[in-house]
């Protein structure tokens, strides 16, 4: 009996779309972290601390979900 290999639908409109909208969300949260962060320096008088502070923790954050988006990181 012979096998046929049927080729694999190619959804690269899903994936573009996929990617763009993790581009988005990175930019989103890191502007929203950073403008926190530069907030609260400027209330506090600490600039430039904070807004790294919010930098990292929106970069750090992102890195995690687009890791555990494309299943590198895989949850128990």
């Amino acid at each position: 009996m012979q096998q046929t290999n049927k080729p694999k639908i190619n959804n690269d409109k899903q994936d573009y779309a996929k990617w763009i909208g993790f581009g988005i969300e990175f930019c989103g949260v890191l502007s929203v972290f950073c403008y926190m962060g530069y907030k609260l320096d400027v209330y506090l008088g600490t600039l430039p601390w904070f807004l790294l502070v919010g930098f990292c923790i929106g970069f750090l954050g992102m890195i995690y979900l687009i890791l555990k988006g494309t299943g590198v990181i895989k949850r128990k």
